[in-house]
């Protein structure tokens, strides 16, 4: 005669076979979510590539994939890594570091762009994230091409000697255009403060158009460099348009538009100077604050 005790335990194997199957379940989706990435960026993982050697320079000709626009080489920097230069155009070049914002992995060139091995982000061959894991943008450095040499030179060029004078009290800027040639076309830019503290860029946005702008970058209060048509900070990557628009890299603010009048008659723009200060100096001072 069976007891309690002898009686099969008809519920005990579903148990059983409910627990194995929630715990091959489990265990799947960690793996997927380790090889996959959790699809949500954590600022607080990404690493932050240093800044290149400044003054590198390179011949375009000894490498033949820059013969030719979308061409990419990759470099290796002792201080900041791998190192991408993609041609963009005829004329233009950009830096890129090839460390992943979202976890530090080097990334690939796929195609036109770049690839994460790791998680899957993808970028465009300006640097911009396009897709698969959710990152920020790679970071860019300055590249200044000299068309009649030939060659790249990595890092912030030193700048040149322009018009820019100080008027009235010292608290504004009279910049007389026919003495700058970068503002002889319609998309011209060029910095216009004669290396002062107070960096000041002026774009032609039109045939009778200009804007003038702060160089201080709103993050942290670097001097932006001019590139490629815009600008970027060379401390931690922010872009931004030729009007001052953020548009990726590290993330902040606009750059400060400042007050300007052009007088046609004359050939000037008078740009009123944030803070009144004409003072002499790189223009480069830190400000405080953790990256």
């Amino acid at each position: 005669m069976s007891t309690d005790h002898d009686a099969p335990c008809t519920g005990c194997a579903l148990d059983r076979r409910a627990f194995l199957s929630q715990s091959t379940l489990v265990a799947v989706a960690a793996l997927l979510a380790d090889a996959c990435g959790t699809g949500v960026w954590d600022p607080q993982l990404p690493s932050t590539p240093g800044a290149p050697t400044s003054g590198l320079n390179f011949r375009v000709a000894d490498y033949p994939a820059l013969g030719s626009v979308g061409g990419i080489v990759r470099i290796t920097d002792p201080s900041a890594g791998a190192l991408a230069i993609v041609r963009t155009g005829a004329t233009s070049f950009v830096a890129l570091s090839l460390t992943c914002p979202h976890q530090g992995t080097t990334v690939n060139v796929s195609g036109s762009g770049f690839l994460c091995p790791n998680h899957g982000a993808r970028f465009s061959a300006t640097g911009a994230w396009t897709g698969g894991q959710a990152t920020a943008n790679l970071t860019s450095y300055p590249l200044t091409y000299d068309a009649a040499a030939g060659t790249l030179t990595m890092g912030t060029p030193a700048p040149a000697t322009n018009p820019g004078t100080p008027v009235a009290n010292g608290t504004k800027l009279l910049v007389t255009l026919a003495g700058v040639p970068a503002l002889a076309a319609v998309g011209g830019i060029a910095r216009v403060d004669a290396n002062s503290s107070t960096p000041v860029a002026l774009v032609r946005t039109g045939e009778a158009t200009y804007v003038a702008l702060s160089m201080r970058c709103p993050h942290q209060g670097a001097t932006v460099a001019i590139q490629s048509g815009g600008f970027t900070c060379p401390r931690h990557g922010a872009r931004f348009s030729n009007i001052g628009t953020w548009l990726g890299g590290e993330r902040t603010s606009n750059l400060r538009v400042q007050s300007s009048v052009y007088d046609a008659a004359a050939g000037t723009v008078t740009i009123t100077l944030p803070n009144g200060s004409t003072s002499s100096g790189d223009g480069d001072d830190v400000v405080s604050g953790n990256h």
